[in-house]
């Protein structure tokens, strides 16, 4: 395993970091009917849309990495010894997001009250959003997702806002604005969504380091959690929010009109009833239009049908129990973490199960049946072990330690409790060169092991030793969340201590 062969200096956040400029405080009008069917009409599918999923590439050699940089980046009120913050949520920006800022080596994190985008080579972080005052001690961030939004110029003159009226229509669902901002190839732009406690969602507008928005998505529960949230691929500005009753919002944000931010209008679509209670992670499947969730009582697909989105109609569902060590009947888990290996590659994994799971979902939709008698389920499986493959994990009876993976090398990362990063090269099995359930192969009878194991190094922490706190060693360092970016050059985690770790492969440095 590879360790850090000295006490390493841990870094805070004091320098090397841009603040936001401020946080809007409008919050549109959401109910707006007039603004919902200006949303209806807009274009199906993004013209800009495209999905070019990389060929599997082996990395050489083995999977050992060096750990780079250890920053503490979310601390309420920049105290520099500060323990108690959970940083929950870290994301590779996506190649659609790339610009001026933000490049291939930029990752956002979020927890507490703030919003971190970090530099991984230099470990510089490069702008920060925090929270109003009052909003530090009572509302948390927990989930995160990128995306790339049009921009428009909310100045543009009366002439050409009275010539849109006059003519409408221009094209199949969108008006003649629109149709002219995308012959012009419109100007598009990074926009992180981050979301938590009382159902709220902010908006960043990342190029430009400003928060220009904020909107709840429940106004009926004021401590409605939302607990995941991803941004449709095919449909930029539409967000998918999973909230701790199971049921996932769908909201339209619109356009980011700079420089005011003063037609920023954020519209909901539609709500998919609960189904099995927390939806912890939310996925998508390009070739199925399928959005994955994993809940707190199965794995759920949801066939994205975008009419019957705009429609307001309900969607078709698939209800997926997984495989339990140990026990043959019919029973639940908890699937509190789930990622994207390959398109149609899934893994998956349970709360007090000791595996991952990774299976295809090509082989869950043909083996599925019509559900009987399961409310708001139209498919069900009841998936067994030759299924999946099963890869080796720990043993611990903590919750939400959440995974992350690399299409390109088919490698796969995930946490645990104690401060351990578990690595898991799967391009054999996924390219059939080691026959396995992924490709039509046998049953593999044991779990998998990891390839590598990244132990928490020895770190020495001047900031907790001056302000008399325990080493960090002394409580369960539990990583939240990792990623990894394309080609497996760089592993990031982020900890229930505050806590956000590089590593980076020998063959990088």
């Amino acid at each position: 395993a590879a360790a850090a062969a000295a006490p390493t200096p841990a870094a805070t956040s004091t320098n090397n970091k841009k603040a936001f400029k401020s946080e809007s405080n409008g919050n549109g009008s959401n109910s707006d009917d007039e603004a919902k069917n200006e949303s209806k009409t807009h274009g199906l599918v993004d013209p800009w849309y495209q999905f070019n999923e990389p060929e599997p590439e082996k990395i050489e050699g083995d999977l050992q990495y060096t750990p780079s940089y250890f920053l503490r980046t979310h601390s309420k009120n920049n105290n520099p010894a500060d323990v108690q913050t959970q940083i929950w949520q870290c994301c590779f920006a996506p190649p659609s997001a790339l610009g001026d800022t933000i490049t291939r080596d930029v990752v956002a994190t979020c927890g507490g009250s703030s919003v971190c985008f970090i530099d991984v080579t230099t470990g510089d972080v490069l702008l920060k959003y925090n929270r109003s005052t009052k909003a530090l001690a009572s509302e948390n961030l927990y989930a995160l997702a990128w995306t790339t939004l049009e921009v428009t110029n909310d100045e543009e003159s009366v002439e050409e806002e009275q010539d849109d009226e006059s003519d409408p229509i221009d094209a199949p669902g969108r008006s003649k604005a629109e149709s002219k901002r995308s012959d012009n190839k419109q100007e598009r732009t990074s926009v992180v969504a981050a979301g938590g406690g009382k159902s709220t969602v902010v908006l960043v507008d990342v190029e430009a380091g400003f928060c220009y928005h904020m909107f709840r998505t429940v106004t009926t529960k004021a401590s409605s959690i939302i607990c995941s949230l991803l941004f449709h691929p095919k449909k930029h500005s539409w967000l998918f929010c999973g909230h701790e009753d199971g049921h996932i919002e769908v909201w339209d944000v619109g356009l980011v009109s700079r420089p005011n931010y003063n037609k920023t209008n954020c519209v909901p679509l539609t709500t998919l009833p609960a189904v099995s209670g927390d939806a912890y992670n939310l996925q998508y499947c390009h070739k199925h239009d399928l959005l994955l969730a994993g809940c707190d009582s199965a794995l759920l697909f949801y066939q994205l049908d975008m009419q019957k989105i705009i429609d307001g109609e309900r969607l078709e569902v698939t209800k997926v129990d997984l495989p339990i060590p140990g026990y043959t009947g019919n029973g639940s888990s908890v699937v509190d973490s789930i990622t994207m290996v390959r398109d149609t590659v899934l893994a998956a994994k349970c709360a007090l199960h000791a595996r991952i799971y990774v299976a295809d979902v090509e082989h869950f939709l043909h083996k599925r049946k019509p559900a009987v008698k399961q409310k708001n389920v139209d498919f069900y499986l009841k998936a067994e072990f030759e299924d999946v493959v099963s890869l080796e994990w720990s043993d611990t009876d903590n919750y939400y330690m959440n995974m992350g993976a690399d299409p390109s090398s088919c490698v796969l990362v995930c946490g645990d409790d104690k401060g351990t990063l578990w690595l898991y090269d799967l391009y054999n099995l996924i390219t059939g060169k080691v026959p396995s359930p992924l490709t039509g192969g046998p049953e593999i009878p044991d779990p998998i092991p990891p390839c590598t194991k990244l132990l928490w190094p020895d770190l020495d922490d001047p900031e907790v030793e001056k302000a008399g706190k325990l080493r960090l060693d002394s409580y369960d360092i539990v990583v939240d969340k990792c990623c990894i970016d394309e080609g497996a050059d760089h592993v990031v985690a982020v900890t229930s201590n505050n806590m956000r770790t590089s590593c980076t492969p020998p063959r990088a440095t």
